[in-house]
């Protein structure tokens, strides 16, 4: 038997099963063809008393506070404030949410210009729970800032019991415990991590020069990670639109650790607003050297200046929201058996010949078979413990004969349930292969 072949079916199987379980697929693309078909615009009082009033659609668009810029491929939304009026009831603006909601999935936010860096301003792009009263289902805040900051700051808020590790990523965190009452923390401010890059590329004015960019967020249940790529180094596979994070390197956030993700985030909506002072912008005007020296207050300053806030718009070239199948449901789906079936095909025929030519030898398909039978009619699952239990035995003894020998077969169980059969199978076939490699004739 000659190794090299059988080795480079099981890496090209594996890293087949791998890619595959990896992949993700469009499952909602945002673009100027369908924005204003897909997005609820809200016209109520500012939950964050923000110095503003939001339009409904038909208000935002006889204004001019959205449009459709450009033609084709080169279409962006555009989504600004009034910049004309002084409106003592509040500047004019847009809020906006996605009708779907999501549990999970890859969001590819493509800016091509953002509203931040001016004072009096709080723009957002982020996803909020309709679960219920905030912060219940959680608020993943992708890109904000407030007044003339020059970085973008992303942000957790969660009810009790949520924070997050401080290694990971190349951002700098400003708090770690998510909840908004989190003692030691100011009010509603939950787990933040800061994007500082030079130039100020990350968010406003600097992000702006270099032609926007484009803001990736990956939520599963283990963590959430945000990838930031200014114009110039967008990876090729998100222009592709077959995004893989694999290649993406360290997010510039990564929350994860002391939070169990799944039960603080879910039926998340996308959202689009552009505030002015408020909680946030109105509370920190003193605290900008810049902004405390054009007004003594936010709002006396946002009410009196329309026309600098002529900038203060969005152009978002597209959001896409991409789903990763479950593993254990692709498995399901296509059928974990069918999977392994082929496989078999391949190391069968590889070692005993094809079909044709082993025609009068049966015997030596027995065990094709009976692998065959035994993942349709009993599961991967079910399946694969089994010959963990019958290894077990081989190795460490019947349970009866000693408990501390079943370490290794719970280990296996354990692992199985948390991870998935597919992600084990990996990880063994993987090993398998390293000892293949070790100590098969030829090897090293």
């Amino acid at each position: 038997m000659h190794k090299a072949p059988l080795l480079a079916t099981l890496f090209a199987s594996t890293s087949l099963f791998q890619t595959a379980l990896s992949a993700y697929n469009l499952a909602d693309s945002y673009t100027a063809s369908n924005w204003f078909d897909s997005f609820l615009f809200f016209d109520q009082k500012d939950p964050t008393n923000g110095f503003v009033q939001y339009k409904n659609l038909a208000s935002a668009a006889k204004s001019g506070l959205v449009a459709i810029d450009g033609s084709g491929d080169r279409a962006a939304v555009y989504m600004g404030v009034d910049h004309t009026t002084k409106d003592p009831a509040g500047r004019a603006s847009v809020r906006i949410s996605s009708k779907k909601s999501y549990n999970h999935g890859l969001f590819i936010f493509d800016l091509e210009h953002n509203p931040g860096s001016i004072c009096g301003t709080w723009p957002a792009a982020w996803l909020l729970s309709d679960s219920g009263k905030w912060p219940i289902g959680g608020e993943i805040d992708i890109f904000e800032g407030a007044n003339d900051d020059k970085d973008n700051k992303m942000t957790l808020h969660t009810t009790p019991g949520c924070s997050i590790e401080k290694t990971g990523f190349s951002g700098k965190v400003e708090t770690s415990n998510c909840d908004v009452n989190a003692e030691g923390q100011g009010k509603n401010m939950g787990c933040g991590i800061q994007h500082p890059m030079r130039n100020g590329q990350s968010f406003g004015q600097g992000m702006n020069k270099d032609g926007g960019g484009v803001y990736a967020t990956m939520w599963t249940s283990t963590d959430i990670r945000i990838y930031h790529f200014p114009r110039p180094l967008i990876p090729a596979d998100i222009s592709a639109g077959k995004p893989d994070p694999n290649k993406w390197g360290m997010p510039v956030a990564k929350f994860a650790g002391g939070c169990k993700i799944d039960e603080h985030f879910h039926n998340l909506n996308i959202i689009f607003n552009t505030a002015f002072c408020g909680d946030w912008a109105g509370q920190t005007w003193n605290q900008s050297s810049t902004c405390m020296q054009k007004a003594p207050t936010c709002q006396q300053y946002v009410q009196n200046n329309p026309e600098v806030f002529k900038d203060a718009y969005w152009m978002v070239r597209s959001v896409k929201v991409y789903q990763q199948q479950d593993s254990k449901m692709m498995l399901m789906r296509r059928g974990f058996g069918k999977w392994v079936g082929e496989q078999v095909d391949k190391f069968n025929n590889m070692l005993f010949g094809k079909p044709e030519d082993r025609a009068k030898t049966p015997g030596r398909l027995g065990w094709k078979r009976a692998i065959h039978g035994m993942v349709e009619m009993r599961g991967v699952g079910t399946w694969l413990r089994e010959r963990a239990d019958t290894v077990n035995v081989r190795f460490g003894g019947r349970p009866e004969d000693g408990q501390g020998r079943n370490g290794w077969k719970r280990a296996v169980h354990e692992m199985m349930e948390k991870r998935g059969g597919g992600e084990w199978f990996i990880k063994t076939w993987n090993k398998t292969v390293a000892w293949l490699n070790k100590h098969s004739p030829g090897g090293h």
